[in-house]
């Protein structure tokens, strides 16, 4: 039985070699209110391999990203947000997870120059599981995330 469990588990590993994932862009300014989260508008899709993204906030994990005989993939999830000029307050990426945050980072504004604010997470994910990216700011002000992309990538099934 052990080596039939063994034979199952590098089949589920061969099948899951196939490639899945989408990556998003928005290359026009988005508005953030001070103090107020937004989820990002997508504007177009890099690449889509199998269906992740139609319009909209939201990807989403399509069943056939689950090779046969596993309920939950990996993740790798690698994100920008560039906000406009403006050296008061902070500025953040989150990522979520049907709504769950599972990855933030915080940065201070800078005055000179666009201040990113950049994101690497890893999760596990089962289909259907949405995914979105929020943008927070504190510069007292609207202030415009000026570029935005997002990466999500299926690494390898999860046992």
């Amino acid at each position: 039985n052990l080596l039939g469990d063994d034979i199952a588990y590098l089949k589920g590993i061969a099948d899951g070699v196939n490639f899945s994932g989408v990556q998003l862009s928005r290359v026009t300014n988005q508005s953030i209110a001070t103090s107020t989260t937004e989820l990002i508008t997508w504007t177009a899709e890099n690449y889509d391999y199998g269906s992740w993204w139609s319009t909209g906030t939201t990807a989403t994990v399509p069943a056939g990203a689950i090779p046969s005989g596993f309920t939950t993939i990996g993740i790798l999830c690698f994100g920008r947000l560039q906000y406009a000029a403006n050296s008061t307050g902070n500025r953040r990426i989150r990522v979520l997870k049907t709504g769950v945050s599972f990855g933030s980072r915080t940065v201070g504004g800078l005055s000179t120059d666009p201040t990113d604010a950049t994101i690497t997470e890893m999760g596990i994910m089962s289909a259907g599981d949405t995914l979105t990216v929020e943008a927070y700011q504190t510069s007292g002000g609207a202030l415009n995330v000026v570029e935005a992309n997002i990466t999500w990538l299926r690494y390898a099934p999860a046992v």
